[in-house]
């Protein structure tokens, strides 16, 4: 199997239920940096320590031309959420490591406001991305790890039908310390795509 990015677009539009999913653009910036400032403290326990420039222009557009140009090379592809109802932006959800050859594998990476949890937006945007992981990227499994006691994500993952595979010890840079990480994984014959 062979890449398959050349076929897609960047300027690919997922959906399910209540939200819908697209490449960032630049007009995004400042949506991106608000949301991001807003929900700083709880995100930063779950996501690698933040450089000085987090939350800044120059970050975002360093962000967004790195994408476009993984997305490119087959590597990895990101995706902002929004709420269809009124185009407000929620969260984001990453393709990381995409391997080709014998793996055909990538990992998932994700974020959500937190204001917006518990509605099912991230259940959804997850299946709407493994939809896209399998059918249109075409791999074979895809990947994901959360801290040990991070029990929405976790939840989460079981409810998208990962399988508890493993532990990693000082798996990932976490807030500035490795931190072990619990590990997932979901092969393509195992997927049911449901518009939850």
């Amino acid at each position: 199997m062979g890449k398959k990015s050349s076929a897609i677009k960047h300027t690919r539009t997922l959906e399910c239920g209540d939200i819908f999913l697209r490449p960032a653009v630049v007009d995004d910036c400042m949506e991106w940096l608000e949301l991001r400032a807003k929900n700083q403290l709880y995100l930063r326990a779950y996501e690698p320590s933040w450089t000085h420039d987090a939350l800044t222009p120059d970050f975002f557009m360093y962000r967004l031309e790195l994408f476009e140009k993984l997305w490119i090379k087959d590597s990895a592809y990101g995706f902002l959420i929004f709420k269809k109802e009124d185009g407000r932006m929620i969260g984001g959800m990453n393709i990381n490591g995409v391997t080709r050859g014998a793996a055909q594998y990538a990992s998932l990476g994700y974020w959500l406001d937190e204001e917006s949890q518990g509605y099912g937006y991230m259940a959804c945007a997850g299946m709407a991305t493994l939809k896209f992981c399998f059918d249109e990227l075409r791999l074979l499994r895809v990947n994901a790890a959360t801290l040990p006691h991070n029990d929405k994500s976790k939840n989460l993952l079981l409810r998208l039908d990962f399988t508890q595979e493993g532990f990693a010890k000082h798996y990932i840079q976490i807030n500035g310390v490795r931190e072990d990480h619990i590990l997932f994984g979901l092969n393509k014959e195992n997927f049911v795509y449901s518009d939850v």
